[in-house]
């Protein structure tokens, strides 16, 4: 077998597998991964030792499923024409969230933008408009981007802090008139057909967009973010409640340790939970001193509105 050490922040899981494909995938992939997982670093190593925590693939029938979440241990046994690959991915992810749980870091699904020394994290559900706000603050009020869809973050010296996070961005079409008229002429037509089923990949461009990175950053606020449609006037950026921030976060916190995938699609098999009450206990404890030294908000409506306030309130 080909082992594979792969690191993000200071946890390791071993990937062995059989299947040069597979091997070289993980290896040379440019934006599945690394927009899957932040901050992961992935090099070979032959000599790589399979006691601790660790997640083979083999190339081979019949399909076998056997996942130790308390261990940290999985293997996945499925032909390679029938292999779903983000399912690798995706327990990957699972794994570093429990390593990642026991050092107080955790993933969060997030858009992250910076200004003046200040980070502010933009949370929301799947199509909430987190990336379009964090994009249109980049390229229209001079923050710099952080991150797009995943980061880790924890505590640094006691403060809150952003340590690494995902630059691939996307961006649906249906919004690029409005927010983005520069990028028009990147669309293509086909896509224009169905502007909310598509989007357009961007961070290429970030120089030529004028968009600065800053890769890490303190965190100093939080905003729960619906940007759906709602009069103008409806627009608010208000603070949260503690006891409701604290809820909202630490479902924020748990999604990729309890995993947020039902399924392994590729053999039907149950996506297991790697939460214990140690590690829930942990995550607990780190995310009452986070909602006390990070400010709260719900960021509700218009986001050339948004903007401004955030713009005007939070610096």
């Amino acid at each position: 077998m080909k082992k594979l050490r792969m690191k993000c922040q200071s946890a390791e899981i071993i990937f062995a597998t059989n299947s040069e494909k597979i091997y070289n995938y993980f290896l040379t992939d440019e934006e599945q991964v690394p927009e899957t997982i932040p901050g992961i670093e992935i090099l070979p190593d032959e000599n790589a030792d399979l006691s601790g925590n660790y997640l083979i693939y083999l190339d081979r029938c019949p399909n076998l499923v056997q996942i130790n979440p308390e261990l940290n241990q999985a293997l996945i046994c499925v032909p390679e024409r029938e292999l779903y690959l983000p399912d690798l991915i995706y327990l990957a992810l699972s794994m570093f969230a429990k390593e990642l749980n026991k050092e107080d870091k955790y993933f969060i699904h997030c858009a992250i933008v910076e200004k003046d020394g200040k980070a502010t994290l933009i949370s929301g559900e799947a199509g909430s408009g987190k990336t379009t706000l964090a994009m249109y603050l980049c390229m229209e009020k001079g923050y710099n981007f952080v991150c797009n869809d995943r980061a880790v973050i924890g505590l640094e010296n006691g403060i809150p802090y952003v340590y690494c996070g995902t630059l691939q961005t996307h961006i649906r079409v249906g919004v690029i008139h409005e927010y983005f008229p520069s990028l028009i002429s990147k669309i293509d037509k086909e896509k224009m057909n169905r502007p909310w089923e598509n989007k357009i990949y961007i961070n290429p461009e970030f120089e030529e967009l004028g968009i600065k990175v800053t890769k890490t950053a303190k965190l100093t606020n939080i905003l729960y973010t619906a940007t759906y449609p709602v009069k103008d006037e409806e627009t608010n950026l208000t603070e949260q409640m503690e006891d409701v921030a604290t809820l909202a976060t630490m479902k924020a916190l748990s999604e990729y340790i309890r995993a947020d995938r039902n399924i392994v699609l590729s053999t039907n098999y149950p996506f297991p939970n790697f939460d214990n009450q140690e590690l829930a206990m942990k995550r607990m404890n780190f995310v009452e001193e986070l909602v006390k030294k990070t400010g709260m908000y719900n960021a509700k409506g218009n986001i050339k509105k948004l903007s401004d306030m955030i713009y005007n309130k939070l610096y």
